[in-house]
């Protein structure tokens, strides 16, 4: 009993010390003080100058004091935008002050030996501040989790806070709740793990007023009965009247802080309301006569409750305030849980991901439609192509059925053509283009020119085309300028499209010697006379018909699956922090490269499955032909998803908003692929541009699996390995870069 009696005297003694001027407000006491280290280790909550500002001008908290003690109530009233959600704020480390000092369960927020964060203190926040695709149940066994609670207490609490707050159904999701129901699901989530320290913004808006009297009767024997310390700001003033203390609170500044009986017996009135009022219109007075420092009013009747509730008991042996045995038991196994708090964090991505369609179709569904259109789009044959014909020799070949004819007499060594147009245009068929006849060359000219009729060229055989062709081989004379211009076939293309251009410039000047070596052979003249001195032979790596599509295929594969992964990541972390879940795990204790680390291994899990997707699609449907080691090309494809995650994941840090990561992963989106080299080779750029190129993330790592794939080249090779250094260097600094952001708006 002495022992207690001493410890109460030390309060009073600080308290008046404090009052009496031994502190002054522009005196920030020394943590080596005994008597206010005594202080500050009793009570839960001591602010002392606080001082903060929003932008330069705008000072919402002005030399504010204020003391909450161990095993009571502490009421905090005052209008919207008076200061109380910062000063919690504050008060849990979620923000910081421009000076002044809080100690918060014996240590500064964030230091070693404060509670804060942890599971010593209990945190509900103004927002909901829940995972909207969580059930009842799984949101209390996230924040049970990452307080260090196991599951058996977990279902044990939930069914005393089920009862006590009239709980949804288990299973129902938050998404799915009224705004009332979100609210009693976040308080219960709060006293889940039986905190010493509870921090209530705004618990009971919204409520009805039978379950909000419930509330409070069971607050007020939390605090009697375990010596929970309770903060708690409310719209409803007069419900505080069962609180120990009230804090009176408006401009930023603590007008009173007194038991709320004293402030009706001071002012004479009936309702905290009138009180409230008389001290605010103090203020405005004081304000008016250029008094911007008001002084706050103290009393000292702390145990002083204006309620109905049981009185309160002095604590257990060797305390002033009791102390429940299982928080110590819940404080050592949180020191020891962080494998729980990451095993919470996974379960909450996971849940995320699995419980939003939206993402699951992006995600999974989204490759697949990607890849199908680009093999089923990029580099194959142009269809539906027409090609004007004006053959003055044989007409339209008697509508195909005339295919010329060649008469070869082995005896003399003569061979006569007729109507060998219709041999060339027999073997210009419809896999080139579809044939239309015209009489006349203007006609056909006339006929490019109309975008309906979708002629891309004309070919014009002259009247004496076979005999023009006969003399030009047998002869070894000179020729007359007439002749050699009858035997040749002017094709007139239309190049405003050049892609269709140049192919069918490459499949008719093809196919012309493939018919021209068939004529000479039936002639009986060898059919090299048939090919051009310069001859292309198989080629060291690829095809000699090699495809648009294998030479865009491996960097495009890069880039989709880069770019998904940066799709996916880049709204996490904004989404966590919009609804409140960021902040509030941090309170609890989890470390920001807890939940970093969790988000990347839960994306990666999403990024096997969606490399898995594309490449399964590419080699196994559309035929694509890896020369190289294929293990090599799926981690390469891997390592890349990985990036793109982290850029995500950066992007989602310094972004305030989806809309801005929107514009940020979409605005990288264009030149990436207009620089990476999978529209162009690099060699088409500019020098400079070229460089510039090679330093992103894709354009060496491009070339790497292009090497893979057309060359066969392994990880020994230098142009392979350097895109594995160059995608593993960019990962590393996207994630130093987010480490970094994390670490500077962790505290603002």
């Amino acid at each position: 009993m002495k022992f207690r009696r001493k410890n109460f005297f030390i309060l009073i003694i600080c308290d008046c010390l404090f009052l009496t001027g031994h502190y002054q407000e522009d005196q920030i006491p020394s943590t080596e003080d005994p008597i206010f280290m005594k202080m500050t280790s009793q009570e839960a909550i001591v602010v002392r100058n606080a001082r903060k500002y929003y932008g330069k001008a705008n000072l919402v908290l002005n030399g504010l004091n204020m003391t909450v003690s161990r095993g009571t109530i502490y009421s905090l009233l005052g209008a919207s935008g008076c200061g109380k959600t910062t000063l919690l704020s504050c008060v849990v480390g979620v923000r910081r002050l421009d000076s002044g000092t809080i100690w918060c369960l014996g240590g500064k927020p964030g230091s070693k030996g404060s509670g804060v964060p942890g599971p010593r203190l209990g945190y509900m926040p103004q927002e909901i501040s829940l995972v909207q695709e969580f059930t009842v149940l799984n949101a209390l066994y996230y924040f049970g989790r990452i307080n260090g609670v196991n599951e058996d207490m977990i279902e044990k609490r939930y069914l005393e806070l089920a009862t006590l707050f009239d709980l949804p159904p288990k299973n129902r999701m938050v998404k799915h709740m009224s705004g009332g129901q979100q609210r009693r699901v976040s308080f219960a989530a709060a006293l889940i793990h039986n905190p010493e320290l509870l921090i209530l913004d705004e618990p009971t808006v919204g409520l009805d007023p039978i379950l909000r009297e419930n509330i409070w009767s069971f607050l007020v024997k939390l605090s009697v009965e375990e010596g929970t310390a309770i903060v708690i700001t409310t719209h409803y003033i007069e419900e505080a009247k069962q609180a120990n203390k009230i804090g009176l609170l408006r401009c930023g500044q603590l007008l009173a802080e007194a038991p709320p009986g004293h402030l009706l017996r001071k002012f004479q009135c009936q309702t905290l309301e009138e009180a409230f009022l008389a001290l605010s219109q103090r203020q405005k007075d004081k304000q008016d006569r250029g008094i911007m420092e008001i002084e706050t009013e103290y009393y000292s009747e702390l145990d002083e409750v204006v309620s109905p509730a049981a009185p309160r008991k002095i604590g257990k042996k060797n305390s002033i305030y009791p102390m429940n045995e299982n928080r110590l038991i819940s404080q050592k196994s949180w020191r020891e849980s962080s494998f729980r708090r990451f095993k919470a964090l996974i379960i909450k991505n996971t849940l995320q991901f699995l419980r939003h369609p939206g993402g699951i179709l992006f995600a999974l569904l989204f490759p697949i439609a990607e890849v199908m259109c680009f093999f089923l789009s990029i580099g194959g044959d142009p269809k539906g192509l027409k090609l004007a014909v004006v053959n003055d020799e044989a007409g339209n070949c008697n509508f195909g059925n005339n295919t010329g004819h060649i008469s070869y007499d082995p005896v003399n060594l003569t061979c006569y053509y007729k109507d060998l147009s219709c041999t060339y245009l027999n073997g210009f068929d419809d896999s080139i283009a579809g044939k239309v006849y015209y009489s006349t060359i203007d006609e056909a000219n006339r006929a490019v020119l109309k975008s309906s009729a979708k002629v891309v060229g004309v070919v014009h055989f002259a009247k004496n085309f076979s005999r023009a062709f006969e003399e030009k081989r047998d002869s070894t004379n000179y020729l007359d300028e007439g002749t050699i211009a009858a035997s040749e076939i002017p094709i007139f293309l239309d190049m405003g499209d050049r892609q269709i251009g140049m192919f069918m410039q490459t499949r008719l000047y093809n196919r012309y010697f493939e018919i021209t070596r068939k004529v000479y052979r039936e002639c009986g003249i060898p059919e090299q006379f048939a090919n051009m001195p310069v001859k292309f032979e198989t080629p060291i790596f690829g095809k000699m018909d090699q495809s648009y599509r294998s030479f865009v295929a491996p960097v495009f594969i890069l880039t989709l699956v880069f770019f998904l992964a940066t799709a996916v990541a880049c709204f996490i972390i904004i989404t966590d922090r919009h609804e409140g879940v960021w902040d509030r795990s941090l309170v609890q204790g989890v470390k920001t490269t807890e939940i970093l680390m969790a988000h990347l291994l839960t994306q990666f899990t999403v990024i096997l499955v969606q490399s898995a997707i594309c490449l399964s699609l590419s080699f196994l449907v559309f035929n694509l032909v890896c020369e190289g080691p294929l293990l090599t090309a799926i981690c390469l494809v891997i390592l890349m998803g990985l990036c793109g995650m982290c850029y995500g994941f950066l992007i989602s840090v310094y972004s305030k908003s989806h809309t801005l990561a929107n514009f940020i992963a979409t605005g990288s989106f264009y030149p990436v692929i207009l620089l990476c080299g999978c529209i162009w080779p690099l060699e088409g750029m500019p020098k400079f541009l070229h460089w510039f190129s090679l330093i992103l993330p894709i354009t060496v790592p491009g070339l790497s699996l292009r090497g893979i794939f057309d060359q066969g080249y392994s990880v020994n090779e230098p142009i392979v390995y350097d895109g594995f250094l160059i995608v593993s260097g960019w990962t590393a600094f996207f994630i130093a870069l987010c480490l970094i952001g994390l670490r500077v708006k962790e505290v603002t």
